[in-house]
């Protein structure tokens, strides 16, 4: 849970120096080193807190599910499915500066699967079919452990949900996804590069009770 009582001045001043365009992970450490944040708040302000240049380009490439009909959908797999898993289990997810949901489970290269696995990957495929896109991409990264497996589950349940796409553990996903029409990703690199993002966590939000810390309020 997040409570520190000096993280609310810890954003502002970290706002303050990315808004006049100092380097975000001098940034980031300077103003954690500063306050002496643990981890977890020093992990939410790198990946929650922009500056105001930051947000508005990425709220104007924000797109609600109805703008994916037709279009080739390529979805960030572990970015994705690790939100789901958070936001399905209770865990604290964040509502970030530029309003996209992302959690702060630092886990990726040991990411392993849990029972909560294999409702996220249902859910994941549930809201891609209501979007009803042309097609769409998976990506994991291939150098976490068992991503084949992982992609292969996804695969077969894009078929049996009618889906014409695919799944697979790649290298490179970041540049892979640079080719889609729309992207399902809340990584700040693979935002700053797409055309249109899909956040689907925040779709999945309007229909449940959530443990969810709002930065905008700090």
């Amino acid at each position: 849970m997040i409570h520190m009582p000096n993280l609310g001045n810890a954003v502002r001043d970290l706002r303050y120096l990315l808004d006049r365009g100092y380097p975000r992970d001098s940034a980031v450490n300077f103003v954690s080193n500063h306050y002496r944040l643990p981890l977890g708040e020093r992990h939410l302000l790198a990946r929650c807190v922009f500056s105001r240049r930051e947000v508005v380009k990425h709220r104007r490439k924000a797109v609600r599910a109805g703008a994916v009909r037709g279009k080739r959908l390529g979805v960030d797999g572990y970015n994705v499915l690790i939100t789901l898993e958070s936001l399905l289990t209770g865990k604290q997810i964040i509502r970030c500066d530029d309003g996209y949901i992302r959690d702060l489970r630092a886990i990726f290269g040991k990411y392993h699967t849990t029972p909560a696995t294999a409702k996220a990957i249902s859910t994941l495929v549930r809201m891609i079919a209501r979007a009803k896109p042309k097609s769409v991409a998976v990506f994991f990264d291939k150098q976490v452990s068992r991503s084949g497996e992982l992609a292969a589950e996804v695969r077969q349940q894009l078929g049996r949900a009618g889906l014409k796409g695919d799944a697979s553990a790649v290298g490179g996903v970041d540049m892979k996804l640079r080719a889609f029409d729309v992207v399902a990703s809340s990584d700040r690199a693979v935002i700053e590069r797409a055309k249109a993002v899909w956040d689907i966590p925040a779709s999945i939000l309007k229909r449940k009770r959530v443990n969810l810390f709002e930065i905008a309020k700090h």
